[in-house]
Formats: C-alpha cells, structure tokens, sequence
C-alpha cells in the first residue's frame, strides 16, 4: 500500500504542485506565497498566522484575500483549496 508521502514524492505530483503553487510564487507582493505557507502551517487559523508572521489580523486576512484573487479561488470558505495548496506544498516539501 502505497503512503501519502509515496504518492506526494512522484514526478507528476511534482508537477502538479508545481501547477497549483505558480500563480503564489509569481505573485507580487512576493509575501504571498509565504503568507499561504504560514496559514497553513497554523492549520488554517488564521490569529496563528498572523502572530507568526508577526502582522495583525486584519493585515493577515487581507494576505489572504490578495492569494484568494491570485488563485481565483477562496481559500477562507472552501476547503478544497486549502487542502490543494497542502498537498501541493507537502509535495514540494515545502511544509
């Protein structure tokens, strides 16, 4: 039986990572794809965030928006994007 990691270390998951995180990486303020990485590492709460990234709440949420309009998709309402964004930065051994 194949292990999360197993699948997350293939060529293609690679690639798809590599999809997913583009728009982040070649986002401006260049904060952004770290702001996502950092909320993520809080396991998405978003005060966790902001403490470690040593900015307010409301300057976290607004990264946030930023990486939602970046990506075309929410990442504060919609749980898929936000699991994506993991495995896609899990497969990059990003986090």
């Amino acid at each position: 039986t194949a292990t999360l990691d197993a699948v997350l270390g293939t060529s293609a998951a690679g690639t798809w990572a590599r999809v997913q995180l583009r728009p982040l990486e070649q986002a401006r303020p260049t904060a952004t794809l770290e702001t996502v990485r950092t909320w993520l590492r809080a396991d998405a709460r978003l005060p966790a965030a902001a403490a470690a990234l040593g900015i307010s709440l409301p300057g976290a949420r607004k990264r946030l928006t930023r990486a939602e309009d970046v990506l075309g998709r929410s990442l504060l309402t919609a749980p898929s994007a936000k699991y994506e964004l993991w495995l896609a930065m899990r497969a990059l051994g990003s986090l």
